[in-house]
């Protein structure tokens, strides 16, 4: 689904070059269990930034499900977005003054899927996460977990094939970590290609490809057994 060739990423800060990544040769496999795993500023975020198209190489190809997308302009990347890549963040990213369901349905919006239609797909998304029953509830009212549900029903809801998830258990308690890692775990099995950036070992290990980020570089990337 995913190939990387070459690809580094410098950024300039005045006369100053800072390269972040580099020179990084990267498959992942269709329906593939992923962790990027690294310590903080290895650059493993802007990988993943790179792959969800938030960012771009600074040289290098990027190959998506067959297509090099290394040059796509914003709108492109925007189209490719909506259908391909569901997004889940630490921080959640919802809007507070939005209920659960109106927060999920949102990316339907730029699908000009009508109002209708759009809150039948949230609320069965919603249903799919276990959250059936906070659907009208804002973020505020809602736990850590429960909104982290809430944005991975968002991510779900335009049927995308990828989810990128940049640690998606970071601000979350141990068990309902668990519960998290337990759900993305499952849309893999039903076919989803799930990749997380993570610093944790324990998230790592419950993931079939691993890959190591260290000082701009993939020092690993293997497929377990």
């Amino acid at each position: 689904m995913i190939r990387l060739v070459s690809v580094s990423k410098t950024y300039q800060v005045g006369t100053e070059t800072y390269p972040v990544l580099r020179d990084i040769d990267l498959e992942v496999p269709h329906g593939m269990f992923t962790a990027i795993i690294g310590p903080s500023g290895s650059g493993k975020t802007t990988l993943l930034n790179i792959l969800g198209g938030l960012d771009v190489p600074s040289q290098g190809s990027y190959w998506l499900n067959g297509h090099d997308v290394s040059h796509f302009n914003r709108e492109e990347w925007a189209h490719e977005r909506n259908h391909t890549i569901g997004f889940v963040f630490q921080s959640f990213q919802l809007i507070p003054s939005l209920s659960a369901l109106d927060n999920v349905a949102l990316p339907l919006i730029y699908r000009r899927t009508p109002p209708k239609q759009r809150r039948i797909l949230a609320q069965e998304a919603l249903e799919q996460v276990g959250l059936a029953k906070r659907m009208n509830h804002r973020p505020t009212q809602l736990s850590g977990g429960q909104q982290q549900r809430v944005a991975i029903a968002r991510a779900l809801i335009g049927q995308p094939p990828l989810i990128l998830a940049d640690e998606p258990t970071g601000n979350l308690d141990h068990q309902t970590g668990e519960e998290i890692l337990a759900l993305l775990e499952s849309l893999n099995r039903n076919g989803k290609t799930v990749i997380i950036v993570t610093h944790s070992h324990e998230v790592a290990d419950k993931c079939r490809q691993v890959v190591h980020v260290e000082d701009g570089h993939v020092t690993l990337a293997g497929v377990l057994s």
